[in-house]
Parts: structure tokens; sequence; C-alpha cells
């Protein structure tokens, strides 16, 4: 097994998820509808969880409307994201309404940058960005998220609430990162 270093317990990312959801709902309280899109394979953990909380301060006000994006997959590669979505994706949008994309991790900037371009193109709108951790490290891109459950200045690799490695340890309740073990 990899040594995982814990950053943030789940009880911490539940109250910052319960948080960001009242700070959203506060700020579109005036808006009848509000469009989410979140990020899969990483932002799916995060997504259901903030979605949920946001159900339950108000009801029928929230549209999901997920992407499917990576810039890691099996090797890294965060130059050459892949963003897939459904051929009527456009068509699912309720016109006139916030946009909200989340997602587990801001890293580089460049997929969130590539699905934020995406979507004002599609909907000639302004677009927020919702992330779990803002990890500010390796930046290549001017993108800042207007929601953020955590900030990380470290470049480490970071695992679990989505987040993996390698595909594993995306399931895990808790962040954490994994401890490069220094060879002698």
């Amino acid at each position: 097994m990899k040594n995982v270093k814990i950053l943030w317990e789940n009880d911490a990312i539940e109250k910052k998820i319960r948080e960001m959801a009242k700070n959203i709902n506060i700020k579109w309280e005036n808006e009848p509808v509000v469009n989410l899109i979140p990020v899969i394979t990483g932002g799916m953990i995060f997504s259901t969880k903030l979605i949920m909380e946001l159900e339950k301060l108000s009801p029928e006000k929230w549209v999901v409307n997920p992407v499917i994006a990576s810039a890691y997959e099996y090797s890294y590669n965060p130059n050459k994201p892949e963003v897939v979505r459904v051929s009527d994706y456009e068509n699912k949008f309720k016109d006139g309404s916030p946009y909200i994309i989340i997602d587990d991790l801001l890293d580089t900037g460049i997929t969130l940058s590539i699905i934020k371009n995406m979507i004002r193109t599609i909907t000639n709108d302004n677009v927020e960005v919702a992330v779990l951790v803002d990890k500010v490290a390796k930046r290549k891109i001017e993108i800042e998220p207007e929601y953020h459950g955590f900030i990380i200045k470290n470049d480490y690799w970071l695992v679990g609430y989505g987040m993996d490695d390698k595909g594993l340890l995306r399931g895990m309740d808790r962040i954490g990162y994994i401890e490069q073990i220094k060879m002698l």
C-alpha cells in the first residue's frame, strides 16, 4: 500500500462542502434555476455531495449537466486534457440561468479553462467554478475559482474524495497525498 499522508478528514471536508453550498445558495437565491456542470470522473464524489447539499437548501433549483474530462488518466499530460460531452449537451441548459462548473481539483487550470470556454461558447454567459481543492503550486492558466473548500500551496499528488493515483484511491473519504519515499 502506498504511504498516504492525510491532509483533511471527512468531517472537515463535509463542513467545507456545506459552507460552499450555503455560499452558492445565498449568491443565487433570487435565481429560479442554476445550471451545475460536474466534471466527471474526479469531481464525481465532491459534485454529488455538493449537489445534495444545494438541493436540501433550495429544492428544484439545480439543473445538472455533467462533462467527462481528464488530463491525467494513466499517463500524466495536463497540457492535453480530453473533454467529452453528449451530443445534445447545449440543449440541456436552462438559458439565462447561472452556470457553475464543479470539480474536485483546480491544479494547472488547463482543463477547467477549456471547460469554462466551452460553456461560455455554448451559452454566451458568465461561468463560475467551484472546486474542493484549489492547488496553486502548478497553475499555468489565470483562473481562480469563485468557490473553494481548501487551498494548498504544496505540489502534492492528492488522492481521495475523487482524486486518484492511476485510478486508485479515488474513493477514500478523506484527502491526502502520496508521500514520496526518498531513496538513499
